[in-house]
């Protein structure tokens, strides 16, 4: 099979090509650590990203992207969760260098003015678009999972003119410094990208694309013509994509509901470990012996001061841990043992009560108090008091005798709960949407290259095989089998027995025209030979049959040549008008020899009876007409015979019709009919010169002959004559 071949580098396993992706990520990782080593506020981690895409194509673009984020994770634990937009600016590129090299391809540089304005004007939209991806999206992503801006110096400086300037939110101030500060990152980016691919050798850049077309690559012209013959509903490539993307969105939002379910319950349950731990290493510190002194002297007891440090040392150890105290219960309260300050996740400070102190039990817990009482060992629970929603934790501490004194309780609030649960669940979310922009690539690339396009390849050239004409085919079949799917799945096994099909159709269709042009030739030859027949009682209209054909011929063409009567001259017209001219005079069978060929003038009775040819010449073609079926040339044939002698002002016969009203086939016949008696010799007259003829037909226009058919007949001389000189030995 003849035409495109997929060659070695669209495989992504090709040396070059894989060379290209190291060094890519190698520039990403390069340059963002160069710049972090400095005070540079930027990040220029996408330049690699760009220089893949450009040269290799969106697989390699999107392949370093992904594999930049990825051993970038490994250094910052955080680079993975951006590697979305890093994928986002590789397809977005492709489409920039796409659109790029259709602009090259169609050479619309000729206009070099416009063409560099255009190219400036997408250049500067690209980098726009990027930055948008880079600073809005990786700006929101940012607040989403720190709820602060940017710690960036460049962000932070143009973050705070804003706030004094323009009086807007944080947020906002937050996202605008962001998409500025990357918009001059993206056009650094852009700028080293573009030297690196400006420097890269021709010969290199053609072994580097990693071209995802499976078959000969179609032009957009060519898919834009396939595609507009999909008048209604969705084509099969959207179909699958739907399918595909609202499937896959479909998954992930179940996979993400319950991971945040599991991931809840996870944090729930590791903060009650944790301040049950907590607690039960703050009872550990605890002297069980020197409780009723420390309520009683407080920081005079001795070694308060230093168990209370201890206990804050055990508070730092979890930052999850809000309050950390001891007491002791009573029937008329909670007794201050130990109170260690706390800080809200808001940021308030809350101060410890003094030993000694009695607080009241809150609603929260009151439904506790005799198991407190009683000095029993409690779960953790849930609380909501004063301070909002705790986890509390209690630790019973005994002394010798095996008696309950007190407890040490950690809270942790329960607000931390939905903090922890936004970090995890919002890295999850970008994990989710990096995999989703995957998976929806390689869905759009893998219907696009390995369905549609084939698809789309094979129905434009099977329309071409279908509607051809005159030729015979091989070139629509030529053209399809350069087309040379390899999709190595079941398209290609269609591709391959649609090329067969189509091969067998083609030869079969060449082989019924042959026969099809043969049967015509025949008939050709027996129409010519029955008009002889007929034309040879006339003992002076030698070649006549042949010669007015010629004529018509010359006319038929010239009009269509000019214009004139386009609705109703086209192919099949002109091969009917050609093929019907010998039989114009078929009604002469029925004229007696005396008559036609009587050496004098005809008498009135001896015209009238001639003039009957034209009736008879209708009636016998009708007939015929009647025994075929369908539409047949044969109706022109009629046409001509029975009204070649019309005249264009209506003084003709048989029935006096005049102008336009006459049969274009039979106005076409009157002028190549004239004209041949004109200038041929008859029994009765001699010939007229070539000229005198020409004049005739001349001075005959508007009156007698259609005006158009003798423009064009006399635009023709030189054709005219070769007929003439062809037969004037017949």
């Amino acid at each position: 099979m003849s035409g495109w071949n997929i060659r070695k580098n669209n495989k992504i396993f090709y040396p070059p090509v894989l060379i290209l992706i190291a060094l890519s990520i190698l520039i990403n990782i390069s340059l963002s650590r160069m710049v972090s080593a400095t005070t540079f506020p930027f990040y220029i981690d996408t330049v690699g990203t760009i220089v893949a895409t450009a040269l290799g194509g969106i697989i390699p673009g999107i392949l370093t992207a992904f594999v930049t984020n990825a051993i970038n994770f490994a250094r910052d634990g955080e680079s993975i969760f951006y590697a979305s937009l890093n994928v986002l600016i590789a397809v977005i590129s492709s489409q920039f260098f796409g659109e790029y090299a259709e602009y090259k391809r169609k050479k619309r540089h000729k206009n070099k003015s416009i063409y560099n304005k255009k190219m400036l004007l997408d250049l500067i939209l690209y980098v726009l678009v990027i930055a948008f991806v880079g600073g809005i999206i990786g700006g929101e992503i940012t607040w989403y999972l720190y709820k602060e801006p940017s710690d960036s110096p460049m962000i932070v400086g143009i973050t705070n003119w804003l706030s004094d300037n323009l009086k807007i939110g944080t947020w906002g101030c937050h996202l605008t410094s962001a998409y500025i500060a990357d918009i001059v990152d993206k056009t650094i980016s852009v700028f080293m990208a573009l030297i690196i691919i400006k420097v890269t050798p021709t010969r290199i850049k053609k072994r580097l694309k990693v071209t995802p077309w499976r078959q000969k690559p179609m032009k957009y012209e060519e898919r834009h013509n396939a595609k507009s013959q999909l008048k209604d509903g969705i084509s099969i490539g959207t179909r699958i994509n739907i399918i595909i993307i609202l499937s896959t969105v479909f998954m992930t939002l179940i996979a993400f509901i319950f991971s945040a379910i599991s991931i809840r319950e996870n944090i729930e349950e590791t903060l009650l470990k944790d301040a049950t731990k907590m607690a039960d290493f703050a009872a550990n510190e605890i002297d069980a012996s020197m409780i009723d002194e420390y309520l009683e002297k407080g920081y005079a007891a001795p070694g308060y001061v230093k168990t209370k440090k201890r206990l804050s040392m055990i508070k730092s150890i979890s930052p999850d841990i809000t309050f950390l105290y001891v007491y002791k219960t009573e029937e008329d309260g909670c007794h201050v043992v130990f109170d260690l300050d706390g800080t809200m996740n808001d940021g308030s400070f809350i101060p410890g009560d003094f030993p000694g102190d009695v607080i009241d039990y809150e609603d929260a817990t009151l439904i506790y108090k005799e198991k407190l009482l009683a000095g029993k060992e409690i779960s953790a629970v849930l609380t909501n008091g004063e301070y909002g929603k705790l986890i509390t934790a209690f630790c019973p501490i005994y002394n010798r005798e095996g008696k309950c004194v007190c407890y040490a309780i950690a809270d942790v609030e329960y607000e931390q709960v939905d903090i922890m649960l936004h970090k995890f669940t919002g890295r999850i979310l970008l994990l989710f949407l990096l995999f989703l922009i995957l998976i929806v690539t390689i869905s759009l690339l893998t219907t696009r290259y390995r369905i549609v396009m084939p698809i789309l390849g094979m129905t434009l050239n099977a329309n071409d095989i279908s509607e051809y004409r005159h030729d015979d085919g091989e070139e629509s079949l030529r053209k399809i089998e350069e087309l040379d799917i390899r999709t190595g799945d079941e398209m290609e096994q269609l591709y391959r027995a649609l090329c067969k099909l189509t091969g067998d159709t083609v030869y079969q269709l060449r082989d019924n025209r042959n026969k099809a042009d043969a049967i015509a030739k025949m008939q050709n030859a027996l129409i010519v030979t029955m008009a002889d027949m007929v034309e040879s009682r006339d003992s002076d209209t030698g070649a006549h049959v042949l010669k007015t054909a010629a004529y018509v011929r010359i006319i038929v063409h010239g009009l269509k040549r000019n214009g004139y009567y386009a609705e109703k001259i086209n192919e099949k017209y002109m091969r009917d008008v050609e093929m019907s001219a010998p039989l114009h005079d078929v009604g002469k069978i029925n004229i007696p020899d005396a008559i036609l060929n009587k050496p004098g003038k005809l008498t009135d009775e001896e015209y009238e009876i001639m003039k009957t040819h034209t009736i008879a010449g209708k009636k016998i073609l009708e007939s015929a007409i009647s025994s075929m079926e369908g539409d047949n040339y044969l109706k022109e044939a009629r046409n001509m015979a029975a009204y070649h002698h019309e005249r264009w002002d209506g003084k003709g016969y048989p029935e006096g019709l005049h102008g336009e009203v006459i049969p274009l086939s039979a106005r076409i016949m009157a002028v190549a009919d004239v004209f041949d008696a004109l200038s041929s010799p008859r029994v009765y007259k001699p010939a007229f010169s070539f000229e005198e003829a020409i004049n005739m037909i001349k001075e005959g226009a508007g009156k007698q002959f259609d005006p158009k058919c003798v423009e064009v007949f006399v635009e023709s001389i030189a054709e005219v004559k070769k007929v003439m000189n062809k037969y004037k030995d017949a």
